[in-house]
């Protein structure tokens, strides 16, 4: 797959879950983003080889609350 889709695939399941945690956890979104961006589970997301970023918002926020 090219990588721009990914890259938007990615994109989408980060922004969807930071609203998700941010819901979930009553957390701001600039403190659910931080939170995010500042994981292991980031990192994975945008490691193409993973194929994490076919796996959707749900998926990223439990690998997320694992690397906690």
């Amino acid at each position: 797959m090219q990588y721009e889709k990914m890259k938007a695939c990615a994109d989408m399941t980060l922004a969807n879950a930071i609203e998700d945690l941010s819901r979930e956890a009553h957390i701001s979104l600039e403190e659910a983003r931080n939170k995010a961006l500042e994981s292991k589970a980031y990192e994975c997301l945008y490691d193409f080889d993973t194929g994490m970023w076919m796996e959707g918002p749900d998926y990223f926020r439990d690998l997320l609350r694992k690397s906690e």
